[in-house]
């Protein structure tokens, strides 16, 4: 599949631990459980929805900003795809972005994404290779005056810094962020932007573009609540990196993000096979420009060292030498 994640069989989610889907170590907090209890007991499923007014103001008061800075989207998927067309991608990134022109990134022990062009989209943390862009270049590429869309859909939970405070500064900067990674979510859908491209954009989208229980709880989330989830999911994912078992055979490169990039000496996707086997499935990342058949990303569940151990376990008994 594009983005990774195992198919449903029967309508029903798949029971394999999948490592291929990137979300919260941490899981859903207990407070996002009750809203959406609380959002079928009082059945929001039968209204619609109205201006997402109240869930801009909730947004706005998260992150410190103007409420007219805010639009809200069925996923940042959806807002990706109203941006229009135009933009330079530094590869590899997230795919749903439009590639107008496109320029490899630094490789390195970790990726380094320089800001090229007039009109540029990246993500940060960077999907899939974990990296975080630089402070000092961010700020450069945007007093020149071009136009930057930085995908901040996992920054919330990563070691990275928020950009989200330059936003009142440059109008010639555009914030996508994400609830669905943050709170381990993703079919609560709900993207948003920040900036004052926002209201261009959400005349580009279809009304009740958010339905009516993920407006429901996201609307109603305690800010200090929320803060304190994120601080608490940026300290555990620091001691997830730390502890994270070290692979003979196995480049691990740098990652600021709950997934890491990694490369073995067997292809991904014979890897996966034998991975099934066991119960357990990673994100072949061939289909990546910029990146090889051996490169894979995998998510920073709690679990993760167990993952690890399998995959020792299988190139050891590919490799008996090692």
């Amino acid at each position: 599949m594009m983005h990774g994640g195992l198919s449903w069989s029967h309508g029903k989610p798949p029971t394999i631990r999948d490592f291929s889907v990137n979300l919260n170590p941490l899981g859903v907090p207990s407070f996002i459980e009750e809203l959406i209890y609380e959002a079928v007991k009082v059945k929001a499923y039968r209204f619609y929805p109205d201006d997402y007014r109240d869930l801009k103001y909730k947004i706005a008061e998260i992150y410190n900003v103007d409420p007219e800075m805010i639009g809200v989207f069925n996923g940042a998927s959806e807002a990706i795809s109203l941006l229009g067309r135009g933009f330079f991608v530094p590869e590899p990134n997230y795919q749903e972005y439009y590639r107008s022109n496109v320029y490899l990134a630094e490789e390195g022990e970790e990726f380094r994404y320089p800001l090229q062009g007039d009109k540029l989209i990246v993500s940060h943390p960077n999907n899939p290779t974990g990296a975080a862009l630089k402070e000092q270049e961010v700020t450069l590429y945007l007093e020149q005056g071009k136009f930057l869309v930085i995908d901040q859909s996992f920054s919330d939970i990563s070691l990275v810094p928020s950009f989200v405070n330059l936003v009142k500064e440059f109008p010639n900067l555009l914030i996508v962020s994400s609830f669905t990674k943050s709170f381990s979510v993703p079919g609560l859908r709900l993207g948003f932007t920040i900036g004052n491209e926002s209201k261009v954009i959400e005349k580009r989208s279809i009304p009740w573009r958010i339905n009516s229980i993920a407006y429901y709880v996201f609307a109603n989330l305690d800010v200090r609540e929320v803060r304190s989830f994120f601080e608490m999911s940026r300290n555990t994912l620091g001691k997830i990196l730390d502890n994270i078992k070290r692979i003979s055979g196995i480049k691990f490169y740098k990652s600021f993000a709950p997934f890491i990039l990694a490369e073995s000496s067997i292809a991904s996707n014979e890897l996966n096979k034998k991975l099934l086997l066991k119960g357990f499935y990673v994100r072949d990342c061939a289909n990546f420009v910029g990146l090889r058949s051996t490169h894979f990303r995998f998510s920073l569940r709690p679990d993760v060292n167990e993952l690890l151990e399998v995959i020792d376990d299988i190139l050891r008994n590919r490799n008996p030498e090692m």
